[in-house]
């Protein structure tokens, strides 16, 4: 009995270190943004229907699902499995399925160029080349809001708290 609850131990930490350390090593780890940090980002983003958003490393869906009281359509890029099935149940029992989209895979693959807001929580070692990355792609107008962490050379239009705005210029 004793060998069954460690082997079922084992399996799960195994399938718990092989999806979140893989997404530790290949982008930031799961760390939601708080209720008063969403305000603000979208506070300062300012989403309104006609905007095309995207939220990178979208976690639970949280800010995809707030996203979509504002925008006219919402995708966001998630490499955690786990946190795309949740999110994509989530959607379902909100009815925005059709409207709100999570896509599982890296966002480096990503194409920008449609969205006119982007909300993201990286973490400092991503920064640099999702500056270079989003700076390429994204239209003349696009708000770009980070929560925490700063590029390090697009300077920020306005500063809250720790949520900084970037327009595309």
């Amino acid at each position: 009995m004793e060998l069954a609850v460690y082997l079922v131990f084992l399996v799960f930490l195994v399938a718990f270190v092989g999806t979140f350390g893989r997404a530790f090593f290949r982008g930031a780890p799961y760390a939601p943004s708080d209720p008063r940090a969403i305000a603000t980002m979208l506070g300062l983003a300012k989403p309104a229907q006609q905007d095309v958003a995207c939220d990178i490393g979208s976690g639970d869906g949280r800010i995809m699902i707030t996203l979509a009281n504002y925008c006219e359509r919402v995708d966001g890029y998630e490499i955690n499995p786990f946190l795309v099935l949740w999110t994509r149940m989530r959607l379902r029992r909100r009815n925005l399925s059709d409207r709100v989209k999570i896509f599982r895979g890296s966002l480096w693959k990503a194409d920008f160029t449609k969205y006119s807001v982007i909300t993201l929580f990286g973490i400092p070692y991503i920064m640099k080349e999702l500056e270079k990355k989003l700076l390429q792609e994204l239209p003349k107008g696009a708000r770009v809001v980070s929560n925490r962490f700063t590029f390090p050379n697009w300077k920020h239009a306005v500063k809250k708290d720790r949520v900084y705005l970037y327009v595309k210029e």
